[in-house]
């Protein structure tokens, strides 16, 4: 029995699964007595839970997708789309310690106590919540994508225009396969005009029962983590984690003993993949992961991954819990990147040019490798990966919206009441996010992901600064955050809705085309024309580069056979790249990871910028305020609740021991002495690193 493209088996082990997720929340759902029990457990979690928690939150099936998807669109080197935060480990040892010490219960806590600010928090809140709705439609549109090439319709089932669209798509294959310089004009006008339908997203590999345009989908999605997560609140989803790091396992190893017995093992991966392919960092003129590339994108992570999360990090018991439980969980997380990807290189082998979207390749590869049943529990994996990290960004959503809005409007609103409330926005944040999902539905991830962290630099430097510099103030971050609001937020909204904006020439310009010469690898047709010996063998040959957005990220022709129809901005716009033209830079010889790099070298430094000069003339906060914030963070949390408040209390009443603990007393900035702790976990780290960083170019040898 087969249905929507599953077996009954399958379906058996998906609804087998999400039973146990609802039993998990209902069960958890009678510990749940206030606002701690709901966000943060009751900040009981020993090391063992945070790892599992934290594990759970940093990766999810979307990543899995991501990275695979990325190393089949671009070789190795896609493995940075998600592994840049492995260089943020050692810096990780403090922030998780920061986040426990700080001991709020809702993000925004941090700006109504530090910076005195309702109107802040509120502010943070309503940022919080389109930070939640992006991230949870990133996650949505993966795991429909993985989904989609899972449940496939047989050929005989496609309409027309399905059936044209896959003709289409391998039509544009066999031509990108040509070396451009030998294509006759008719042949070269037919890549360009495919081309643009590509960018267009109305080409396809294949037709899916699994529409994500449809709202069905989302709906079913959305309401499926809620169920849990709504009854038990953090608990439930730290419980959920363990099961959920079971399944990561198996999601990350599934794929590969098959895949390399279809390939033909190590020797096969040499053969099929192209040498290029083994680069850690693209030299090729077609990569998008040059070093400056991933150097920027490193630093915004670093900038946006600031210890901002209290309803995560404030779940610890004391501050080696938070701190042994969030590196080991990154540990973990790391380890299993490196499955993914050996599994991405094995898509390159085996599907080169056969995929139109990259995103469906880990659906594809579960769908052509796995059977009866393991097709199932793969997409119970699935589900279970990238849910977790959907409730647990809901869950700070609506902390910060019952914390720093409710209780401010309605000071008397009881425990219980708070309680009940946060449930119903754990569920409205998670439909909320359903319709920006269908707008980014047709964007590349790469684009969604960046833009995900452009809008975390709206909070991220100022979440640096407050830790580490007694003078940032209040006015100055409400102005950068208004700033940066309008930028990252307002902008790219008002240009999509504006009448004729996306169709504006001098919005829609582009970059030049480029006929490079890139390595490929020999096909039988290309040793019977000549050029290369042998199948198999490397050789050099044209391709064509086609122009790519300067503002939004993909700018195509209206009518894609029509060479005199106009442009048409398509999706994100760059705000920044707009700023920076109208200085003086000239974008139109640059690259697309060029274009990419300028914007996320002004969304990691600009903000910092607006924070220093605007603290510097206004009004610092009140002395009593930054006395009893700085000896938070100068004393090291411990689960006992009364000793805890009592060594805070001890700080509050003598400054001179916070004074006496920092490396510059006596001045605004507040970077605590090392301890031998702290010592023997950042160069622990700096192991950890260096190891994962070998492990990587062992993989990479595969290609020599």
């Amino acid at each position: 029995m087969n249905l929507l493209g599953l077996g009954l088996i399958d379906w058996v082990v998906i609804g087998a699964y999400f039973v146990v997720l609802i039993l998990i929340g209902a069960w958890v759902r009678r510990r749940v007595k206030n606002t701690s029990d709901f966000y943060q457990g009751n900040r009981s979690f020993g090391r063992i839970l945070v790892t599992f928690l934290n594990f759970g939150t940093m990766t999810d099936a979307g990543q899995t997708a991501g990275v695979t998807s990325e190393i089949y669109r671009q070789g190795l080197q896609g493995v940075w789309f998600q592994n840049l935060v492995l260089f943020h480990t050692p810096v990780q040892w403090f922030t998780a310690a920061l986040q426990r010490r700080a001991r709020y219960l809702a993000p925004g806590d941090l700006y109504q106590h530090r910076f005195e600010s309702r109107f802040l928090a509120g502010l943070y809140a309503a940022v919080l919540l389109a930070v939640a709705v992006y991230a949870n439609a990133f996650g949505y549109i993966l795991t429909g994508k993985t989904l989609q090439a899972i449940m496939v319709k047989p050929v005989a089932e496609y309409t027309v225009e399905e059936r044209e669209s896959v003709t289409a798509f391998n039509e544009l294959q066999r031509l990108k396969a040509l070396d451009y310089a030998r294509l006759n004009v008719p042949e070269r006008t037919s890549l360009a005009t495919l081309q643009e339908r590509e960018k267009r997203g109305e080409l396809h590999t294949f037709a899916s029962y699994l529409d994500l345009d449809s709202l069905r989908f989302y709906i079913l999605y959305a309401l499926m983590i809620a169920a849990y997560t709504a009854l038990g609140g953090l608990l439930a989803v730290a419980l959920i984690d363990i099961i959920q790091g079971v399944l990561i396992v198996f999601l990350s190893l599934a794929l590969i003993p098959t895949a390399l017995s279809h390939i033909g093992g190590i020797a096969g991966m040499q053969h099929h993949i192209p040498h290029h392919a083994f680069e850690l960092f693209g030299t090729s003129p077609t990569s998008d992961y040059t070093w400056y590339f991933v150097a920027s994108f490193a630093l915004l992570n670093l900038v946006v991954n600031a210890p901002k999360s209290f309803t995560l990090g404030g779940s610890a018991k004391d501050d080696n819990a938070a701190r042994i439980g969030f590196v080991s969980g990154a540990v973990f997380k790391r380890f299993m990147m490196i499955a993914w990807a050996f599994t991405g290189l094995l898509a390159v082998g085996l599907y080169a040019g056969k995929i139109s979207d990259p995103t469906n390749i880990w659906g594809f590869m579960t769908r052509d490798l796995l059977g009866a049943g393991a097709v199932g529990l793969m997409i119970a994996a699935i589900f279970s990966a990238n849910m977790d990290g959907n409730a647990t960004v809901s869950l700070e959503a609506s902390a910060a919206l019952i914390r720093n809005v409710l209780l401010p409007l309605w000071p008397d609103s009881s425990e219980r009441t708070q309680v009940m409330l946060g449930r119903l926005l754990v569920l409205a944040v998670l439909v909320a996010s359903i319709f920006f999902a269908r707008v980014i539905a047709n964007e590349k991830i790469m684009v969604v992901f960046s833009y995900i962290l452009t809008v975390g630099s709206i909070v991220g430097p100022s979440f640096w600064l407050v830790y580490f510099w007694r003078r940032l103030n209040t006015r100055a971050v409400a102005a950068q955050m208004i700033v940066s609001i309008i930028l990252t937020v307002a902008i790219p909204i008002l240009i999509n809705i504006i009448p004729g904006a996306t169709t504006d020439p001098g919005l829609t310009v582009q970059t030049r085309e480029r006929i490079v010469q890139v390595e490929a690898q020999a096909t039988a047709q290309d040793v019977e024309a000549g050029r290369a010996n042998a199948v198999g063998a490397t050789f050099m040959k044209e391709e064509r580069i086609p122009p790519t957005g300067i503002y939004f990220a993909t700018v195509a022709r209206q009518r894609p056979n029509d060479t005199a129809s106009p442009m048409e901005g398509k999706g994100l716009f760059r705000p920044q790249i707009w700023l920076l033209s109208k200085a003086g830079v000239d974008f139109s010889t640059w690259t697309k990871p060029g274009i990419a790099t300028a914007s996320m070298l002004f969304d990691a430094t600009v903000p910092f910028i607006l924070l220093i000069a605007f603290s510097l003339i206004t009004k610092r906060n009140s002395e009593p305020v930054l006395r009893e914030f700085y000896a938070r963070i100068h004393t090291p949390a411990v689960a006992d609740p009364e000793l805890d408040a009592r060594l805070v209390r001890e700080k509050v009443e003598n400054p001179e021991l916070v004074e006496r603990d920092k490396i510059f007393p006596g001045s605004d900035w507040e970077f605590w002495r090392p301890t031998r702790t702290d010592v023997i976990g950042f160069f622990a780290c700096i192991a950890f690193v260096g190891l994962i960083v070998l492990l990587y170019m062992l993989v990479a040898s595969i290609g020599t």
